[in-house]
């Protein structure tokens, strides 16, 4: 929908040539068979788990490889959980004397449309030779007619792109790092990915970004590429390894029923981890970024479960309401934002500087007290991307100095 974003459909990238000075692509129309050449500054792969542009660029994957096969099977089945006397739902763990071996969720309510993920299937199986019906079956424990919709067969994977990017050439989103679906850190990851390398784009290309900018996108998504790979690798395993001693499992006994019980807080404990990312998915920092200045604060702990908001520089700036029904995230995302708390004055000497280097920057007074505790500094500094740059409890001695540093000059 922007006007400066023109869409190529039916169009694959094959190949480019890089130089100091810009990128050349190789794009094929795939209904003509022609090529053409699109000559820009930078490039960008966007282009999946087997990137071109990565290979390209000779960047190698590292990690633990291949975790294993699997297959997802979506099907229509209206009633279903009525059918099989279930209270409502989205998500079920199919529990046998295999253990977890699969998992069963709700894709679209309205139209009925259910997917069943079958964790391991071996590295031979082909979609022809999925057996659909005994899966479904050792799933729901009963014979079910079903509407069959779709099934794709692939591979997990544990891997993390050795760098962001070489050159004037960058890696984004599965191009470099690849999840185990386990806790669905994967989108989340590649958008994050998206979000810093394009306030960093755009900042070179209209001038105020400093010649350091570029860099700092491998320093600071590489980390929470590593840490995203680390924590679905960790949750895909806790579905495993359940052992021997479950042939109770399917029994109306005592022991069934303690069985049932233990399995049961075991799912909830365990393998739920990998619903309770909260921590995860907002809590990730850039510690170690060259464009974020420490203020000696101590680091907030890194809980999974728990996101535990704070303006500690390279952390996310906090959402606090403000008293006209906006949060202080609605004041992100144009340009840089310096938040005062305290004298109004302290931030002429930003505006003054930011002028003079076309920096684009608004400032924010706010005397509301709840979000001055949450915020813990009387000037607050924030990336155009919504991350913490600088906090102090008072102007810097050299403004320009500052703003020069979390631009990358």
């Amino acid at each position: 929908s922007f006007p400066h974003v023109t869409l190529r459909y039916r169009r694959r990238f094959e190949s480019f040539e890089h130089s100091e000075g810009g990128v050349v692509a190789t794009v094929i129309d795939t209904t003509s068979g022609t090529r053409e050449t699109i000559a820009a500054r930078y490039l960008v792969g966007c282009d999946g788990a087997g990137s071109v542009a990565r290979r390209a660029s000779g960047i190698a994957l590292t990690g633990k490889g291949l975790l294993g096969h699997a297959a997802n099977m979506f099907f229509r089945a209206p009633r279903l959980l009525e059918i099989c006397g279930k209270e409502p739902g989205t998500f079920f763990v199919p529990v046998d004397r295999g253990g977890v071996w699969a998992n069963l969720r709700i894709i679209d309510p309205v139209n009925a449309l259910w997917r069943l993920m079958v964790n391991e299937t071996g590295g031979d199986t082909t979609i022809e030779g999925v057996d659909k019906s005994a899966y479904l079956r050792r799933a729901l424990g009963r014979e079910l007619d079903v509407e069959w919709v779709d099934i794709n067969v692939w591979r997990r994977q544990s891997v993390l792109a050795e760098s962001y990017g070489e050159g004037r050439v960058f890696l984004a989103g599965d191009a470099v790092h690849q999840v185990s679906p386990t806790g669905a850190l994967g989108m989340n990851t590649g958008l994050g990915d998206a979000i810093d390398l394009g306030w960093k784009l755009s900042a070179v290309i209209q001038g105020w970004g400093g010649p350091q900018l570029l860099a700092s996108y491998d320093r600071e998504r590489r980390p929470v590429g590593a840490r995203a790979v680390g924590s679905a690798t960790q949750f895909h395993a806790s579905q495993s390894g359940w052992g021997d001693g479950l042939d109770a499992l399917d029994e109306a006994s005592p022991a069934g029923d303690a069985l049932r019980q233990r399995i049961g807080d075991v799912l909830v404990t365990q393998v739920g981890r990998e619903f309770r990312t909260m921590g995860l998915q907002l809590g990730y920092r850039y510690e170690e970024s060259p464009i974020c200045i420490p203020d000696n604060t101590p680091p907030l702990p890194d809980d999974p479960e728990t996101y535990r908001p704070g303006a500690r520089p390279g952390g996310r700036a906090p959402h606090v309401w403000l008293s006209d029904d906006r949060s202080t995230l609605d004041l992100f995302g144009r340009g840089f934002t310096l938040l005062c708390f305290g004298d109004a004055s302290d931030g002429e000497g930003f505006q003054r500087a930011a002028a003079t280097r076309h920096l684009p920057l608004e400032i924010v007074q706010i005397n509301d007290r709840a979000v001055g505790n949450a915020y813990e500094g009387k000037l607050v500094l924030v990336r155009p991307d919504g991350h913490v740059a600088w906090r102090s409890d008072a102007p810097p001695r050299e403004v320009g100095a500052l703003l020069d540093r979390v631009v990358g000059f």
